[in-house]
């Protein structure tokens, strides 16, 4: 009969010892050594390091996001930028985006988080990760005080502008396709392009026309017709990092309950939160 000495006790005693002294190690090495893997590339991880976040956001878009004369940013989106900024302990470097390079700028880490009118469409999802909404807005079309354009159907025919790479070139395309679409690097230029008489209306978002029409109500009229594709803004970061996209989430979360999102949003707009971003 085969007898075990304590020798031989010994020998799976000592592998079993040190089989869970190197899990022990490895797991005492993640906790205090902080974070690995996919959480130490992360773009949040590298943010609390350095202290410094680059947001890429719109610096023509009134409203949203503008340079004053002064280099200063201001507006909505620069308001949540700032927030995210300091939720984080970190200066903020802003990367001037168009509505084309919003996507590149992430994908080549040239931006930690895009804060732009970013409508979070399925498109842009493929490409790009999403945060939750933390505002929503439609679009519709803004024509010159007693223009001839009176509806939707009285746009066939005529020249609309629009920014390249927006909402409103692809609602053209695919719900007005006999509007001739004259597309613009900026929103800026898309503006002083009907301000100037160059084209005979402009598309976009409903806060950016409400503000321009409130502004001059002499010069501009929202033209009539239900409002087109509601949409939501998200906050759009590189895909693949759900560390920072769990963070981002939850800081929308935080700056929501606060106040502060919809105070930014009146002072701006004058708009309240819609009920189903505001919980």
């Amino acid at each position: 009969m085969f007898k075990a000495t304590p020798k031989l006790l010994l020998v799976p005693a000592i592998a079993l010892a040190l089989t869970l002294g190197g899990c022990s190690s490895e797991g005492a090495s993640a906790g205090a050594g902080g974070a690995t893997g996919a959480v130490a590339n992360s773009h949040l991880t590298q943010i609390l390091k350095t202290k410094t976040i680059k947001i890429a956001v719109s610096a023509d878009s009134p409203g949203y996001g503008v340079m004053t004369s002064s280099g200063e940013h201001e507006g909505f989106d620069i308001d949540v930028a700032n927030a995210l900024g300091a939720s984080l302990g970190a200066k903020v470097e802003f990367v001037t985006a168009t509505n084309e390079s919003r996507i590149p700028l992430l994908q080549t880490d040239k931006a930690d988080a895009v804060i732009a009118t970013f409508t979070a469409s399925d498109a842009r999802a493929q490409v790009v990760d999403m945060s939750e909404p933390y505002a929503a807005s439609s679009t519709v079309f803004m024509v010159p005080a007693g223009s001839q354009i009176g509806s939707y159907a009285d746009l066939d025919g005529k020249s609309v502008a629009t920014s390249r790479g927006s909402v409103g070139e692809q609602i053209l395309k695919a719900t007005f396709p006999n509007a001739k679409i004259a597309g613009f690097n900026t929103t800026a230029d898309s503006i002083q392009a009907l301000k100037s008489g160059k084209v005979d209306a402009l598309i976009e978002n409903n806060a950016i026309i409400g503000g321009l029409v409130k502004s001059e109500p002499s010069a501009f009229q929202v033209l009539k017709g239900d409002p087109i594709r509601p949409a939501l803004f998200s906050i759009g970061v590189k895909q693949g990092d759900q560390t920072w996209v769990n963070y981002i989430n939850n800081f929308i979360r935080n700056y929501t309950i606060s106040g502060q999102n919809e105070a930014s949003l009146q002072k701006w707009f004058g708009l309240d939160l819609p009920p189903f971003l505001a919980h």
